[in-house]
């Protein structure tokens, strides 16, 4: 067994995921330039990503975060230079947030209802890394593009899943690269002073706005992409919630100290859970 699997999916662009994340996955992006090359997150840090990444590519590579949970960023002091929104640094404790315990906690989590995961589970805990967190950060804005040569790459703030929230278009091949920005199975609300609903709703309008020309947005969590129309699922979802639809009880996250719960609301296979309590800490 790998630690990571590899799909090319253009010439230019590179699926990675981690394989304890099976059957859900847990997707990066290599996209490589004439020039550099671009790495869109590092996952919880199991194994050496970047030896993977250099059996693909020889260029310079950056790292640029989606946002800065540890299962998308853990990864990242493999790498020497580091990318993300600057209100992600704060909010997400990347310098102290990633110790070996709470990344075999969340390995362990994710697999604990898979029958089957036991094998892969394994293989990722004894693969787990320790996060070293000397390593400095940079700052991309909204708006700002990344010339890889040939190739440049737009990044676009989508507050929701948190404040700091990127996606990366590559305009070139249609692509857009989300995280949990756009997700089958959207969180918000999961840490006091998360964005609200509201917030990720007119962020979605504003994706979906900006992005006529993007064929497939690719999601966190899984390995498929998502079309126009699935993201406007995605944002109907919102707009329903915020409508009244109050969505049924819903375990958002699981520890083993227990759940913290929230409500969820699905739409056309597409689902938000959101945690009043953090909405209304972030209201008032």
């Amino acid at each position: 067994m790998r630690p990571y699997t590899v799909t090319k999916i253009n010439d230019d662009t590179w699926q990675i995921a981690e394989v304890y994340h099976s059957p859900a996955a847990l997707p990066m992006y290599l996209i490589v330039g004439k020039e550099k090359a671009a790495l869109i997150d590092t996952g919880t840090g199991m194994d050496n990503l970047r030896e993977t990444v250099e059996e693909i590519t020889d260029l310079p590579v950056t790292v640029f975060n989606t946002h800065s949970h540890l299962d998308h960023a853990a990864g990242n002091h493999r790498f020497d230079r580091v990318y993300m929104n600057c209100l992600e640094e704060a909010a997400a404790r990347v310098k102290d947030g990633f110790a070996e315990e709470a990344r075999r906690e969340f390995v362990e989590l994710k697999c604990m209802y898979d029958p089957e995961a036991e094998e892969i589970r394994n293989f990722a805990l004894e693969h787990m890394l320790e996060y070293d967190p000397e390593y400095d950060i940079f700052y991309i804005e909204d708006g700002e593009e990344i010339d890889l040569g040939g190739i440049t790459l737009t990044a676009l703030n989508v507050p929701g899943h948190t404040f700091g929230s990127m996606v990366y278009l590559d305009r070139k091949n249609r692509n857009a690269f989300c995280g949990d920005a756009v997700n089958p199975r959207s969180s918000i609300g999961m840490f006091p002073g998360s964005p609200t609903v509201e917030i990720y709703a007119h962020s979605l309008r504003r994706l979906l706005a900006l992005t006529p020309d993007i064929e497939r947005y690719f999601v966190g969590h899984r390995l498929y992409s998502f079309s126009t129309q699935d993201v406007e699922d995605v944002l109907a979802c919102a707009e329903e919630i915020l409508a009244g639809n109050t969505g049924e009880p819903y375990p958002m996250i699981v520890s083993r100290k227990g759940p913290i719960w929230g409500r969820i609301h699905w739409h056309n296979g597409k689902r938000i859970t959101f945690n009043e309590n953090m909405i209304r800490k972030t209201e008032n």
